[in-house]
């Protein structure tokens, strides 16, 4: 088994590292990473952790924490420290959603962040060994590389040059260079119902590996019960980062020829020959107009799957549900300062859009009657002389209401990514407001001893690896 220290050596080497850096970067652009460790609890019991995030301060006292940004060269040396194998997302995400301190974003409100910072996505199919079977057997690792071989030529015959693999450790990735994707996001990523349109390539793509899965089964039904294909392409999808080193075996992620998938185990061992090190430099360089393979593969599953997605929309637009307090507070001198002058605020020019969704939010959370609460917004919404499209619908009962530190921040990003209130002016902090983490905090008093005391009950319970 692997040491720390070679573990850390490999990732550390400046091959690996540049090779993982530049393939995280795309243009402005980058993927996020995670981090896989393992540790043994106060009670002995030995336990894995996938951490998505880094902070300042030692947990349990983190100051912030953000998600890591593989890209960025202090992150990825922070990151592989001692840490045996690294993710990366299929998302590629712009520079804003790393200054987002996710202590008070919750795992489903994290999921629409990240739909809504995502600028281009890798189309990926994870490929393993069926259940029970070992990628080892050479029966299995046929039917692994057979399979592969099949994606790998059904997309290459519109994308000759977009087509990526890897040896994962326990099968096959295969990815599509994001770049194929391009004109979809172009075309939909200012639409009003972008988080539909984002879901709708996701259930398309899935349809897509399903149907080639099955035609593949029909060609080769011998090797329907070893080998099995993940359809799960989504808002978060990771995975091992190339030149990871497996959880379990100790492989790294390697390059494989989509012309000829093969998988050569002693090629994988640790160290990595200087070969692979150097036909890995151009890994994922090439790429070409996506438009014919979109109009061609997967057209005929985007109209059905945006038609299913449209059903659905309350669901996908709903982050989690709001506790708010069985008595509305509708009294404004309980309501924190921000909110309160933001309701009074006579106009409103540039952060309209962002100033709406904010009180929409807060009208939410501190258990305002719907109707109440839609003719307070309508009543702002008239003063102003604001557009208002579909956000009280979206952002009542269903977003929380930002911190007071993005509120805060010097940051004019329009709508949907902005949240900062900052150049309205109306933050204008008491005594209260300086231990409250959120306008929800300073007017739901019975929520905010709720909030501090699970955060000490987390003192207490004591730490985990960061």
């Amino acid at each position: 088994m692997l040491t720390d220290a070679q573990i850390r050596a490999h990732y550390l080497n400046p091959k690996v590292m540049n090779t993982i850096i530049r393939v995280a970067t795309a243009d402005d652009y980058s993927r996020a990473g995670a981090k896989y460790t393992e540790y043994t609890n106060k009670e002995g019991v030995k336990k894995s952790l996938t951490d998505w995030y880094l902070g300042s301060g030692a947990y349990p006292h983190r100051n912030t924490i953000r998600k890591i940004n593989l890209s960025y060269r202090p992150d990825y040396v922070n990151t592989v420290g001692f840490r045996r194998t690294i993710y990366w997302t299929l998302n590629v995400f712009d520079k804003d959603i790393y200054t987002l301190d996710y202590r008070d974003i919750d795992n489903e409100e994290g999921k629409v962040r990240s739909a809504v910072h995502t600028r281009a996505y890798t189309f990926g199919i994870d490929i393993d060994a069926g259940h029970g079977y070992d990628i080892h057997d050479p029966d299995v690792k046929r039917a692994v590389e057979s399979l592969a071989q099949f994606y790998s030529d059904e997309f290459r015959k519109y994308l000759p040059n977009s087509v990526y693999l890897l040896y994962s450790g326990g099968g096959i990735y295969v990815m599509v260079h994001h770049k194929a994707l391009e004109s979809y996001f172009e075309q939909y990523q200012k639409d009003e119902d972008w988080l539909v349109r984002l879901q709708a390539l996701y259930d398309a793509l899935n349809c897509l590996i399903d149907a080639l899965r099955d035609k593949f089964f029909e060609l080769h039904p011998e090797f329907k019960e070893k080998v099995k294909p993940d359809a799960i392409n989504n808002v978060q999808r990771i995975f091992k980062c190339i030149f990871s080193v497996h959880k379990k075996y100790d492989y790294a992620v390697i390059p494989l020829d989509p012309e000829k998938v093969w998988i050569d185990f002693t090629k994988a061992g640790l160290p990595l020959n200087a070969e692979v090190l150097k036909d890995s430099e151009n890994w994922y360089t090439k790429f070409d107009d996506g438009s014919e393979f979109i109009d061609k593969m997967l057209k005929p599953y985007l109209g059905v799957a945006h038609e299913k997605v449209k059903k659905q929309r309350n669901t996908i637009m709903k982050l989690s549900e709001i506790l708010a307090p069985t008595i509305p507070i509708e009294d404004l001198s309980l309501w924190a300062p921000c909110m309160r002058n933001l309701y009074n605020l006579p106009t409103c020019g540039e952060g309209q859009t962002r100033a709406l969704a904010a009180f929409a939010s807060f009208l939410g959370q501190i258990g305002i009657e719907e109707n109440k609460a839609k003719s307070m917004f309508d009543e702002l919404v008239d003063r102003w002389g604001a557009r208002q499209e579909n956000i009280f619908r979206d952002y009542f009962k269903r977003m929380k209401v930002a911190t007071c530190a993005r509120i805060r921040e010097n940051n004019n990003t329009g709508f949907p990514k902005g949240v900062s209130l900052r150049i309205l002016n109306v933050c204008k902090p008491d005594g209260r407001c300086l231990n409250i983490s959120s306008p929800r905090y300073y007017t739901d008093i019975v929520a905010n001893k709720a909030l501090l005391l699970t955060r000490i009950k987390e003192e207490e319970a004591g730490s985990l690896p960061a």
